[in-house]
Parts: C-alpha cells; structure tokens; sequence
C-alpha cells in the first residue's frame, strides 16, 4: 500500500500558516496590505484585547464580486499575478495568494465586501465556508479575526503577551503610515485610538503624529536620484538617536523593507556625528523599477534583492553625509584669552633621581616640543561644571564616604614618579624598575567607574520632585512596554504617570541623578526596558550607567594637567582593584622596564 498520499487542502493551510501567519502582526500586516493594493484611501484597525481576541481591518478600497470573494480563500489564489513575467515586475505588495487562506484555517474569518451595488458576506471557520450570503452595500472590505489559533493550541501557547503584541502592531502600522502617508490610518485597541494620521499626504505630518512634535522638528528632508533610484524621506539630527536600529525605516516602491546592508550604510554615514552605540531615526523611501528588485525570496517579502546595489549604497550615503554637513546647525560659543604656560627656561626637574636637566631652544623649537611633551603646566583653575555636578551628586547618595574609602584594596601598583605629560594625554612616570606610559583619560574613568559602582550599588532611598517638569514623550509600541513594566521604574525610585497621549510625565526620581542629565538617565533607562524587557537586569544597568557618568567625569585627552594632578590620578589608580584597564578594557597603563630601553638603545645585548 502507497505510504505517500496527497494532504488535504486544509492541512496544507494549516502548514503555510506556520510561514505566513506567527503573531497577531503577521494578521494584520496581510490584512493591511491587502487593503493598500485595493486602493484604499482609509484603512481602520481594531483591535481586541491587543488582537488576541479580535482583530478588524475595514477600508474604502475597491471591493469584489462574490466568486472573487469566495476565490480569495483559496490557495495561489490572487489578482496581482498572471503569467512568469509579472513575477519579475511586482508592483502590489502582496502577491503570492497565501495569506487569507492561511489565516482562514487556523481562525475564525468574516468577510463584507462590496464592488457594485451588491454586498457579499462570507464566515469561514478552520478552513470551512460555514457561510455564504449577500449583504448590505457599503464600499469597501472588512474583515473581521477571532479565535486566533484556535485548532492549533502550540503555536497559541507561543503567543507573546498583549503587550508585546501590541508594540508589534503599532510599530507595523507606523511604518505603513510611514510609507503612505496619502493613506488615512487609524488604529484602536479596546477602543482607545493609538494612531490616527490625515491622510493628507505630508510626511513630516506622519513623523509628527508618531514620533510628536520635538522629534519631527528635528528632521532634515533628503531627495536625489540617480538612473536606476529616487531616494526621498526624512533623515533625523545627529542629536536625535536611539539605543537600537528599530526607527530606521526604509521603504522600496512603498513596501518596508529590512536590509541589514542598507541599515549599515546608514549608520555608517552619521559615523562622524554620533556615538557608535547609537542609531539615528530616518525614513528613506526608494523608488525604482520593479524590475530591478527582487521581493520573492522570503515569505515575510521584507527581505528584498536590488539590481546595481552599489550605486544605491553611495547614492543614499553621500547623500546623508552631504545633508548633514550642510544643514547642521555650529552652536556659537564665547572664546576666552587662554593664559599659556612660558617656557623661556624650561626644565625638567627629577627631584627623586638628585639631577636636574636645563632646556634651551629656538622660538621654533620650542613650539614644536610644546605640541609633543608638556612638562610643568599652569594648573586648570575652572573644572568641567558638568564633572563637578555629578561628583557631588553622586557622593551626596551615600550615607559615609567613609565606607567607599574603606572598601578600596590595597595598592597593585609600584611607587610611580610622574615627571611629564606627552602628547597632552599620556603621563610619563619612572620608578628603579623603568619607565611608565599612563593614559590619563582611562585612568581617571577607572578611577571614577570603580567609585560611582560602588556608590550606585549602595544608593539611599532619598527622592526628589524636579521643579521643572519632565515630560517624556515615546512612539506608541515602546510607550505601551513602558506601561507594562512600570514595576521596573518603581524598584528603582522613579514613579511617572501617564501625561497626555504617548507621554509620561516624572513624578519624583532618586536624588543621585546627575542635575542637568536626569531626563537623559530617565531616557537611557526607558531605552533598556524597551530593549530588554523582562531580561531587564538592575544590576547590568547599573553598571553601564556607571560606566556612562564615569566617561563624563573624567579627565580628556589633550586636556593640561599640572604635575600634582598627574600624581592624584597616579595615587587613586594605584588604590583601584583593577588598576590596568579601563571599564571599556583599554589599558591605563604602559610598562618599559630598563632592560627594554637599554635593549632597544643598544646599551645591553
């Protein structure tokens, strides 16, 4: 007897379902693109329960007859592809045929539509047409969801939190409303509206209504071409970042799409404007021939393949950095009469060594060596007012400074004498066992991390209400996992409370915050949650926000110290219980032993 038999047409649904439909979003997205194909100028969801127990996507788009109505529900069934060649020139966004009878078989389907005069109502339930019947008039489709996963329990229990659901769907339909801005999208859970655009077709409008009215004032318009692309959108300041790539949003003949080359070349451009770490918000939609692009090789059509991508990568990237470079606003600043230090009869004076070495130059000469080695510089009189705030703040967290002082180990580093600065940023010192390079910047963030993490795991309870408000305004999807995990804000001393739509205004936070940079740790802190989410780790936050004021705090490079400087930072390194790297793993510290140098001097062989 045969072992290989043909599977029922609904099994094979069931099957596809697994590659079309994964989550709520993965509904909705199929929904709403079918929606755009049919030329819709409205689009409403409604959600249930964050889609988990209802899902309705209505539009004013074209309809159809009943046969197509009923068709619609059958596999590689579809309006968008005809023949071999229309695969290779995809102008809908969906094509394939897959998606309702997907969804259909592992839910609960009804559909209204209308093309003429006549409405058509049909209620499919597990795959099975249950009914089939004319309905009222009324322009448009609507679909309604339920019973997600009903017969397939596994993939129902794998199903992620309301919430997460949630912020799924919205940051689908903002990218959507991104991408068709001339469309009107509004979106509702348990009918309360989270999204609601114009449809007026300006895109800044759409940015505004996502991302509120601070973000979008910040936006830079880009628009070129060359003979294969028009790239057109919105590129965001180099001030306006986040923590992850989720708010660059690339859009190609109107679908989003996720290209991690195209994502690199981005943030790539904004490299010599912004941290490593952090990621700009942009909206960059391409438009190109359909047959220069390939969309059909993934199920999700996110993935997409581009004919002549070399040309698009330097297009998009000279255009950002042009951009930039051109509309980037130079803060003007006050120059003040700096007092440089004279060096008519410089010496350099090694007091512990009983021998002193006199130094005289051309005007020439001296210039030159002031840039290389600096030794017996004027002391700093005026400190950073940012370090001098947060080094008070954070000391002011702990009952006894006493307890940090006695908590520091004993010394892991020889006696050093410093005798010079080199380069503006490297301490010379020498002991009888040679001569040490130190990294004054690294050392003093050593320094200061090993301080501020202690200090930070031994916080008081003490909280302060700021004067001036901090209101704190997020896109939807992250402000709904805030909601979530408001627990987490609490078991750190930050209450906040819903402020308008999309916000949240601080209520009180610990009195360590750093003034002047409490909303951007709030921020930071906000941006972990949303990243992590129930991975939120306190104890990892903390010590990447220690890492962070230390950084802040330190000394820089380039930056003139005095000798009695050189020698405080020499003296809380050697105290440190990891004097030889800082929190970031550079070394602080150089070792040439006098072997080395007479080796390399050819004094010893």
């Amino acid at each position: 007897m045969s072992k290989i038999k043909v599977m029922s047409e609904i099994l094979s649904n069931k099957i596809a379902a697994g590659e079309v439909v994964e989550k709520v979003v993965s509904i909705v997205k199929e929904l709403v693109e079918n929606s755009v194909d049919a030329s819709s100028t409205i689009i409403k969801i409604d959600l249930k329960e964050a889609g988990l127990r209802e899902i309705v996507v209505t539009d004013d788009g074209l309809g159809m007859e009943k046969e197509d109505a009923v068709l619609a529900f059958q596999r590689h069934a579809t309006s968008k592809l005809y023949t071999d060649d229309d695969l290779f020139s995809i102008n809908s966004l969906g094509f394939r045929g897959e998606a309702l009878p997907s969804i259909a078989s592992v839910s609960d389907v009804e559909l209204k539509t209308c093309q003429d005069d006549i409405g058509t109502f049909i209620h499919i339930k597990g795959g099975k047409i249950l009914e089939n019947k004319s309905s009222e008039s009324r322009k448009g489709t609507q679909i309604k969801v339920t019973y997600l996963f009903y017969n397939t329990p596994a993939r129902l229990k794998h199903l992620s939190s309301p919430y997460a659901e949630l912020a799924n769907v919205i940051e689908y339909i903002n990218k959507m409303a991104l991408s068709y801005p001339k469309i009107k999208f509004r979106l509702t859970n348990d009918e309360r509206e989270i999204l609601n655009t114009d449809g007026s077709g300006n895109l800044l409008k759409v940015i505004k209504s996502i991302y509120g009215l601070d973000i979008a004032k910040k936006m830079l318009e880009i628009n070129t071409s060359n003979d294969d692309y028009e790239v057109s959108g919105f590129i965001s300041l180099p001030e306006v970042n986040r923590s992850t790539r989720n708010h660059m949003t690339v859009l190609v003949n109107g679908r989003v799409v996720k290209n991690q080359i195209l994502n690199k070349v981005i943030n790539d451009s904004y490299s010599s404007f912004k941290e490593d770490t952090r990621y700009p918000i942009v909206v960059i939609k391409i438009k190109t021939d359909p047959s220069l692009i390939d969309v059909n090789i993934h199920p999700s059509k996110q993935d997409i393949k581009f004919s002549n991508f070399d040309d698009l990568k330097k297009l998009i990237s000279n255009t950002i950095i042009d951009t930039i470079k051109t509309k980037l606003l130079i803060p003007k600043i006050e120059i003040k009469e700096e007092s440089r230090p004279k060096y008519e009869n410089m010496s350099l004076d090694l007091e512990r060594n009983n021998f002193s070495v006199e130094v005289t130059t051309s005007n020439d000469e001296k210039s030159k060596l002031n840039n290389l080695v600096n030794f017996n510089y004027e002391p700093i009189n005026e400190l950073d007012s940012e370090k001098e705030n947060i080094t008070k703040d954070i000391l002011q967290s702990v009952d006894s400074q006493e307890e940090y002082i006695e908590s520091l180990p004993e010394d892991k580093l020889p006696e050093l004498y410093p005798i010079g600065l080199a380069l503006g940023t490297y301490i010379i010192c020498q002991n009888e066992k040679g001569i040490y390079l130190i990294d004054q910047h690294a050392a003093e963030e050593r320094v200061n991390y090993e301080k501020n993490s202690y200090l930070l795991s031994h916080p008081n309870s003490d909280v302060i209400s700021p004067l001036i408000p901090i209101i704190i305004e997020l896109p939807a999807n992250e402000f709904v996992i805030i909601k979530e995990r408001i627990d987490i804000l609490s078991s750190l001393n930050i209450k906040i409370e819903e402020f308008g739509v999309n916000s949240f205004r601080v209520i009180s936070h610990p009195t360590w915050f750093p003034k002047g940079n409490e909303e951007k740790i709030i921020r930071r802190i906000f941006e972990e949650i949303i990243n992590k989410g129930k991975d939120f780790n306190l104890t990892k936050f903390n010590d990447n926000l220690a890492k962070l004021i230390s950084c802040k705090m330190s000394i820089k490079a380039n930056t003139r110290i005095t000798l009695e400087a050189q020698e405080e930072i020499i003296n809380k390194l050697r105290r440190c219980k990891n004097p030889f790297n800082c929190p970031h793993g550079r070394p602080t510290i150089i070792h040439f032993t006098i072997y080395e140098l007479e080796k390399m001097f050819k004094r010893s062989i």
